[in-house]
């Protein structure tokens, strides 16, 4: 009998630890205006503290008067940057969180290798140019949306 219970509460709690990690969140696809009035972002990049300091400085110098907070349940968007040094490739989005397992897609973009090999100075520089390149491709969006009236 007490092996039947426990086998009984061993599957329940088995069918609930699948189920939870299979919840995703959903994606909506918004515009790049949807930054208009933003005061607020978060810069997320994973655990690359450094290429986080990169794009915040990068955005900070464009525009001082956007906060970078330093958690993400204080801003009003996340800019998401993480690169895969094994593929030298890059993936930045402009996301926001609307709901507990919502969020809207508001830009992204994916780069891959380039011609020149990883380890010359050429490849070196484009990996430290690529943070750059995404801080300034979210400075342009936010302007256009916020000079727009």
């Amino acid at each position: 009998m007490f092996l039947k219970k426990l086998s009984g509460l061993l599957f329940l709690i088995f069918a609930f630890v699948l189920y939870v990690p299979a919840q995703q969140s959903s994606v909506e696809y918004g515009q790049p205006g949807e930054l208009r009035g933003v005061t607020k972002i978060f810069v997320d990049s994973g655990f690359d503290a450094e290429r986080r300091e990169q794009i915040a400085k990068e955005i900070r110098k464009r525009l001082p008067n956007l906060e970078i907070v330093a958690r993400p349940e204080e801003s009003d968007f996340h800019l998401r940057f993480l690169a895969n040094n094994e593929a030298d490739e890059i993936t930045g989005t402009i996301v926001k969180i609307v709901g507990e397992n919502r969020v809207r897609v508001l830009f992204s973009f994916k780069e891959t290798p380039q011609i020149f090999a990883s380890d010359s100075i050429v490849g070196f520089g484009m990996r430290y140019a690529k943070p750059n390149i995404f801080a300034a491709q979210f400075v342009k969006l936010y302007k256009k949306a916020n000079s727009e009236s």
